[in-house]
């Protein structure tokens, strides 16, 4: 027959399992990635940039068109938006070709934008030097 002390061991692996195997359903659930380390934001990648101009939030106008984007900020050389996955970064940035550019899950679509080529290696520079290009 089993000791009281020895069932009481066993149980509490059995009660620590299925305490770590919670946590880990949860943090699957809530996203490890995102919650633990949270992402860049598309905020954060034209925050202090200086030779941005005047940037206006178009999140709510951009976004909910076709283009369903998670935020959009407008500046001189376009509209810097952010997605939710790169593979939808990807099918954006296609569609805009040669008036966008794409850094993994950020697009500019410099659409309806005449840049110099000063200006679109600028603005294309803003998406890579976040990444340390």
């Amino acid at each position: 027959m089993e000791s009281p002390k020895r069932a009481r061991g066993v149980g509490g692996k059995i009660l620590l399992v299925a305490a770590l195997a919670l946590v880990a359903i949860v943090a699957v659930t809530l996203g490890v990635r995102s919650y633990f380390f949270p992402g860049v934001s598309i905020g954060d990648i034209i925050e202090n940039q200086p030779g941005l101009g005047e940037v206006r939030d178009v999140t709510g106008e951009y976004c909910a068109n076709e283009i369903g984007c998670q935020e959009a900020w407008e500046t001189q050389y376009g509209v810097y938006m952010q997605f939710d996955s790169r593979a939808e970064a990807t099918h954006w940035a296609t569609i805009f070709g040669g008036e966008g550019a794409q850094w993994k899950n950020f697009v500019l679509d410099a659409r309806d934008r005449d840049l110099s080529s000063d200006e679109r290696v600028t603005a294309v520079q803003i998406l890579l030097v976040y990444d340390g290009v």
